[in-house]
Protein backbone atom coordinates (compact mmCIF):
# COMPACT_ATOMS: atom_id res chain seq x y z
CA UNK A 1 0.00 0.00 0.00
CA UNK A 2 1.27 3.74 -0.90
CA UNK A 3 1.47 6.54 1.07
CA UNK A 4 0.83 9.97 0.12
CA UNK A 5 3.81 12.90 1.08
CA UNK A 6 6.27 15.27 0.00
CA UNK A 7 8.54 14.18 -3.04
CA UNK A 8 12.37 15.09 -3.40
CA UNK A 9 13.54 18.45 -5.97
CA UNK A 10 16.08 19.14 -7.82
CA UNK A 11 16.55 22.77 -6.83
CA UNK A 12 18.60 23.19 -10.24
CA UNK A 13 15.72 21.89 -12.39
CA UNK A 14 13.31 23.72 -11.57
CA UNK A 15 10.92 26.84 -12.64
CA UNK A 16 8.65 29.32 -12.32
CA UNK A 17 7.12 32.18 -14.63
CA UNK A 18 4.89 34.67 -14.03
CA UNK A 19 2.12 34.91 -17.08
CA UNK A 20 0.41 38.43 -16.75
CA UNK A 21 -2.66 38.25 -18.38
CA UNK A 22 -3.82 42.14 -19.29
CA UNK A 23 -3.55 45.58 -17.83
CA UNK A 24 -5.68 45.74 -14.49
CA UNK A 25 -6.12 41.96 -14.40
CA UNK A 26 -3.79 39.57 -12.00
CA UNK A 27 -1.95 36.99 -13.54
CA UNK A 28 -0.66 33.76 -12.73
CA UNK A 29 2.45 31.68 -12.15
CA UNK A 30 3.21 28.72 -13.98
CA UNK A 31 5.83 26.17 -11.90
CA UNK A 32 7.62 23.58 -13.21
CA UNK A 33 9.95 20.84 -10.76
CA UNK A 34 11.88 17.73 -11.57
CA UNK A 35 12.92 15.66 -9.20
CA UNK A 36 13.56 11.93 -8.34
CA UNK A 37 11.19 9.86 -6.60
CA UNK A 38 11.96 6.61 -4.43
CA UNK A 39 10.80 3.56 -6.18
CA UNK A 40 8.00 2.78 -6.62
CA UNK A 41 6.62 6.63 -6.62
CA UNK A 42 3.45 7.75 -9.06
CA UNK A 43 0.58 10.66 -9.04
CA UNK A 44 3.09 13.46 -8.43
CA UNK A 45 1.40 16.72 -7.95
CA UNK A 46 1.96 20.48 -7.07
CA UNK A 47 -0.34 21.78 -4.23
CA UNK A 48 -0.10 25.22 -2.88
CA UNK A 49 0.57 25.50 0.84
CA UNK A 50 -2.35 27.51 1.99
CA UNK A 51 -0.78 28.35 5.31
CA UNK A 52 2.05 30.32 4.14
CA UNK A 53 1.89 33.72 4.37
CA UNK A 54 5.31 35.15 2.68
CA UNK A 55 4.12 34.63 -1.02
CA UNK A 56 3.29 31.12 -3.16
CA UNK A 57 5.28 27.80 -1.82
CA UNK A 58 4.39 25.06 -3.51
CA UNK A 59 5.00 21.66 -2.31
CA UNK A 60 5.84 18.07 -4.47
CA UNK A 61 3.90 15.59 -3.48
CA UNK A 62 3.18 12.28 -4.90
CA UNK A 63 2.15 8.58 -3.45
CA UNK A 64 4.89 5.94 -3.07
CA UNK A 65 5.10 2.14 -1.96
CA UNK A 66 5.40 -0.43 -2.29
CA UNK A 67 9.31 0.83 -1.63
CA UNK A 68 11.74 -0.72 -4.01
CA UNK A 69 15.52 0.36 -4.56
CA UNK A 70 16.66 3.03 -6.58
CA UNK A 71 14.83 6.58 -7.50
CA UNK A 72 12.52 7.17 -10.83
CA UNK A 73 13.01 10.89 -12.13
CA UNK A 74 9.58 12.91 -12.44
CA UNK A 75 8.47 15.63 -13.42
CA UNK A 76 5.56 17.90 -12.49
CA UNK A 77 4.06 21.33 -13.23
CA UNK A 78 1.05 23.47 -12.29
CA UNK A 79 -0.30 26.91 -12.14
CA UNK A 80 -1.90 29.17 -9.35
CA UNK A 81 -3.06 32.49 -9.11
CA UNK A 82 -1.62 35.21 -7.38
CA UNK A 83 -0.07 38.55 -7.52
CA UNK A 84 3.71 38.62 -9.04
CA UNK A 85 6.24 37.81 -6.75
CA UNK A 86 10.04 38.32 -7.81
CA UNK A 87 10.84 34.58 -6.13
CA UNK A 88 8.50 31.72 -4.81
CA UNK A 89 9.40 28.54 -2.85
CA UNK A 90 9.18 24.93 -3.70
CA UNK A 91 9.36 22.60 -1.17
CA UNK A 92 10.05 19.25 -1.28
CA UNK A 93 10.93 15.91 0.93
CA UNK A 94 14.63 17.22 1.31
CA UNK A 95 14.20 20.92 1.92
CA UNK A 96 12.60 24.40 0.86
CA UNK A 97 13.97 26.27 -1.94
CA UNK A 98 13.70 30.12 -3.33
CA UNK A 99 13.08 29.91 -6.62
CA UNK A 100 13.44 33.10 -9.27
CA UNK A 101 10.00 34.06 -11.34
CA UNK A 102 10.82 35.24 -14.99
CA UNK A 103 8.02 37.51 -15.95
CA UNK A 104 6.11 36.49 -19.54
CA UNK A 105 4.21 40.24 -20.26
CA UNK A 106 0.87 39.69 -21.54
CA UNK A 107 1.64 40.41 -25.44
CA UNK A 108 3.82 37.93 -25.21
CA UNK A 109 1.64 34.91 -23.92
CA UNK A 110 0.91 33.24 -27.01
CA UNK A 111 4.52 33.42 -28.18
CA UNK A 112 6.00 31.77 -24.81
CA UNK A 113 2.80 29.24 -24.86
CA UNK A 114 3.92 27.76 -28.39
CA UNK A 115 7.59 27.83 -27.04
CA UNK A 116 6.74 25.29 -24.47
CA UNK A 117 4.44 23.35 -26.32
CA UNK A 118 7.72 22.69 -28.83
CA UNK A 119 9.69 22.05 -26.20
CA UNK A 120 7.37 19.03 -25.34
CA UNK A 121 8.03 17.78 -29.25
Amino acid sequence: MGFYGKQPVNPEKCSAVYIWTGLGTPGFFSVYVEGEAQNYSYGFDLVRDAHFVGGLKVDSMGWTGPLGKGTTPYKESGSFQGVYRSEIVVSGSNGNFRIPVREIPHDQVEKYIKSRELEKV
